[in-house]
């Protein structure tokens, strides 16, 4: 039985005496008290010693059979504060309703479980499904194409305004480490408006040994709480048309945007500004939006985006397949920013100025189990390709328009249409046949094409059908 299947059963066994994000919650806190009572040395006598006794007396009933509250204890005098930037923000749920038989259910399966950091993982796979809209989870395989297309390197700074679970920041530290840099170097800041977000993140940290400056609860649109601090890559997946984000009518009047002021009802071209913003002179920023950001005509969202291409911060637009993002049904589009497309150091050889990249991945989805689609692999990698050629980066093919998949536009073209930047409007499929053959061959290979046609559309309809069943 894999992690994640054992973990949807002890979830159940809980159920009523936790909501099912707080058991979560509550299993994620005991796996880290696991990890750090294992990871302490048998002669630490400081916050290591705490963890390691208080697992010791939890494993042996010396805790949990005083139910409830002595599971809590035990939580909290047994985890200790990280002072690598961030205090662990033990805001644990009221574990008041739970039995000895239940806690006692609880210890043994995280004791069972041979390696507490996989079993965490699985935690945090499980936490879309129950955080309300996936609210502190994006899926690995876009958390690897937004940090292998930002390239972070060891001496740099990586901020991420709504961190969530703290999975953007913690892939940038596994990319370092895989080019053979020092991951303990990196500078790693996130911020989110969610406490819940925020201990999961702390917690994601310490089990995965990372230290970082993790600040909130509070919205970074209206409390930035990094804001003398500009950042050598930025990276957001953050709310989709997010319709709260002003409340009071008074952020859109702030300094903040200067590319003109957001609408009051989307805060999607606001997000965009603040990463912008957010990057040094050298810095790069990746954020994933709906794919209607990239053409809406909307009086105030179709400005700022003319003003990003006009200023000449936008880099790319990569255009993705929908059903990516569990609760989430559009498409989504990956803007890159850059403050500098002249050749330096984290942009590569070509210079770039005025100009501008759009690769059309729609097709890059492989269905994974229902309602669930990926970018695999191979997909991911052609997208860095594509990415890293245009830039002129060392040891890559000269870039090459290909019809169908990518386009590199100037400036002057893309003002022509209005500033839309949506790839699939621009990057035309290759041409057809011009040389005709006989009638009879050409017959042939319109049924041909026309057979053809009929697979794809049942394959689309399939799709629809599967995304329309997880409604």
């Amino acid at each position: 039985m894999s992690e994640g299947q054992s973990l949807w059963r002890v979830l159940d066994a809980l159920r009523g005496a936790l909501p099912p994000q707080d058991a979560l919650l509550t299993v994620m806190a005991l796996v880290l008290l696991r990890y750090e009572a294992e990871k302490a040395p048998a002669n630490e006598w400081d916050a290591g010693a705490r963890a390691r006794r208080a697992w010791e007396e939890l494993r042996s009933g010396g805790h949990w059979r005083e139910g409830s509250r002595g599971l809590t204890d035990a939580l909290h005098s047994g985890l200790r504060t990280r002072e690598e930037g961030f205090p662990l923000p033990l805001d644990l749920p009221n574990l008041g309703n739970v039995r000895d038989r239940e806690a006692g259910l609880l210890i043994n399966w995280v004791t069972a479980a041979e390696d507490p950091t996989e079993l965490f993982e699985a935690c945090l796979e499980q936490s879309h499904s129950l955080g309300k809209g996936g609210d502190y989870y994006t899926p690995s395989d876009l958390t690897h194409l937004f940090i292998s297309l930002m390239e972070p390197a060891d001496d740099e700074a990586v901020y991420d305004p709504v961190c969530g679970s703290g999975g953007f920041l913690l892939k940038a530290r596994e990319y370092v480490a895989a080019q053979g840099g020092r991951p303990e170097e990196l500078a790693l800041y996130g911020q989110d408006a969610s406490s819940t977000a925020l201990l999961t993140a702390a917690m994601n940290f310490s089990v995965h040994d990372a230290g970082g400056n993790l600040a909130g609860p509070a919205s970074t649109l209206a409390d930035d709480r990094f804001s003398d601090l500009t950042f050598d890559v930025v990276v957001a997946n953050p709310p989709f048309n997010q319709s709260g984000w002003d409340e009071h009518g008074i952020l859109r009047d702030s300094p903040s945007w200067p590319y003109g002021p957001p609408p009051a009802g989307n805060a999607n071209f606001a997000w965009a500004q603040h990463v912008v913003r957010k990057m040094s002179p050298t810095g790069r920023g990746a954020l994933l939006l709906p794919t209607g950001a990239a053409s809406t005509a909307k009086g105030a969202e179709r400005q700022i985006r003319a003003a990003l291409v006009n200023d000449d911060v936008l880099s790319a637009v990569v255009e993705l397949p929908a059903g990516l993002i569990p609760h989430v049904r559009n498409p989504v589009s990956l803007w890159l920013f850059s403050k500098s497309k002249k050749p330096h150091r984290s942009w590569g050889q070509n210079n770039r100025a005025g100009q501008f990249l759009l690769i059309d991945a729609r097709d890059s989805a492989t269905n994974v189990k229902r309602g669930r689609r990926v970018v695999p692999q191979e997909a991911r990698e052609r997208i860095i390709a594509t990415f890293a050629a245009w830039r002129g980066v060392p040891d890559r093919a000269p870039y090459e328009d290909v019809p169908g998949w990518c386009r590199s536009l100037s400036r002057d073209e893309i003002a022509e249409t209005d500033y839309d930047v949506l790839p699939s409007h621009h990057v035309a499929a290759a041409p057809a046949q011009t040389d005709l053959p006989d009638a009879p061959e050409r017959v042939a290979d319109l049924t041909d094409e026309l057979l053809g046609l009929f697979a794809t559309s049942r394959r689309l309809e399939d799709e629809l059908r599967e995304l329309l069943g997880e409604l």
